[in-house]
């Protein structure tokens, strides 16, 4: 079999979670389910992830504090050689003490959401007074201990004027990476203020700009095109003073795996489509061999301008949204605004920027 790109792996430890977002897409609940993985489950499962190798590995909720094993299942993740980020809540679970005590048993990054530079935005979308604060106190806290810390942001019509704000933020609390995520219409995100395709074009512009003089990389969630933004950028900053930074990253395409707390084997926590359950097969026959990841490393199954596009082998569109809207997965990402041909028409076409 042919060898495989390794992959970057999200696992949903739990949906219990203490908050109450208002447009929550992950149907986090107040109590842990009865059908999440177990503790024997869970060291089963990061067997199976060290496996495969993987680029990165990001635990995730709902609130991953919320499960009294997470200690133990990072100092298991660190002796399987893997680099664990988590990503947390700023809960009243979240304290300095809970910090260090993170690290000291593997605890690699810590990822953490905010998704206004206002602290009345901010907390008015998490549905808790005074988040915001305790957001920043938390990545304070990592920084005495010397952990990296990455920030999540969801970008909707309510915040992507003030990017470039955020983005200030940010460099000011020294954090590694800012991960935008472009919200899937599904469940309660069907009622967030969503970009339109020409919007998130837009933001691509300004992201690309802060990429140039930020001391952190970016990463988007849910929005690949990113990265074929990122190819017809590249090719005009060859003729600028200084060469490409190198911070640009889109870690969005089919090896993707994501993990669900009870254990179902999928592209992204947005997408109703399962490949496996790592309860009943291996993650590393899953990976390779499933109906699912199998089409998905198929460009030809691309439909609509997706088939057509000239960056279909690195982009592939948001799956997980053109099965949202459209109920196919391989439709069109209606998020995208590019006409394919319209950059190979003028440009040879480059190999892909290198991505971390």
């Amino acid at each position: 079999m042919e060898s495989l790109q390794s992959p970057v792996v999200t696992w949903e430890l739990t949906r219990a979670c203490r908050l109450s977002c208002l447009h929550c897409s992950v149907g986090a609940q107040a109590k842990r389910s009865p059908l999440e993985l177990s503790t024997y489950e869970a060291y089963k499962t990061i067997d199976q992830i060290a496996a495969i190798r993987p680029q990165e590995l990001t635990i995730t909720g709902g609130d991953p504090l919320e499960r009294s094993d997470i200690y133990q299942l990072l100092d298991y993740a660190r002796r399987r050689a893997l680099a664990p980020t988590l990503t947390v809540t700023a809960s009243p679970s979240l304290s300095g003490s809970t910090i260090g005590t993170l690290k000291r048993n593997g605890l690699s990054r810590m990822a953490i959401a905010l998704d206004s530079a206002k602290p009345s935005q901010h907390d008015a979308a998490r549905g808790i007074t005074g988040l915001f604060g305790s957001t920043l106190l938390a990545i304070r806290w990592a920084r005495t201990v010397a952990l990296p810390v990455e920030v999540n942001t969801l970008v909707t019509r309510a915040n992507f004027a003030e990017l470039n704000t955020l983005a200030s933020l940010l460099g000011d609390l020294a954090v590694e990476r800012w991960n935008l995520f472009y919200p899937v219409p599904i469940g309660e995100s069907k009622h967030l203020p969503m970009l339109n395709a020409d919007e998130t074009e837009q933001t691509f512009g300004v992201l690309w700009e802060i990429s140039r003089k930020a001391s952190f990389k970016i990463r988007t969630v849910e929005a690949p095109h990113y990265r074929r933004y990122a190819i017809q950028r590249e090719a005009g900053a060859h003729t600028l003073n200084g060469a490409p930074n190198g911070k640009l990253t889109a870690n969005d395409c089919a090896e993707q795996i994501f993990i669900s707390h009870t254990g179902e084997v999928s592209i992204s926590p947005f997408l109703p489509l399962t490949a496996g359950n790592v309860r009943y097969q291996p993650l590393t026959t899953i990976h390779q061999r499933s109906d699912l990841f199998m089409s998905l490393r198929n460009p030809a199954n691309l439909k609509g301008k997706c088939s057509r596009c000239e960056f279909r082998s690195v982009c592939t569109g948001s799956r997980a949204r053109a099965f949202a809207v459209t109920g196919d997965l391989f439709a069109t990402d209606p998020l995208c605004a590019y006409q394919p041909g319209a950059f190979a028409a003028a440009t040879p076409i480059l190999q892909p920027v290198e991505v971390t």
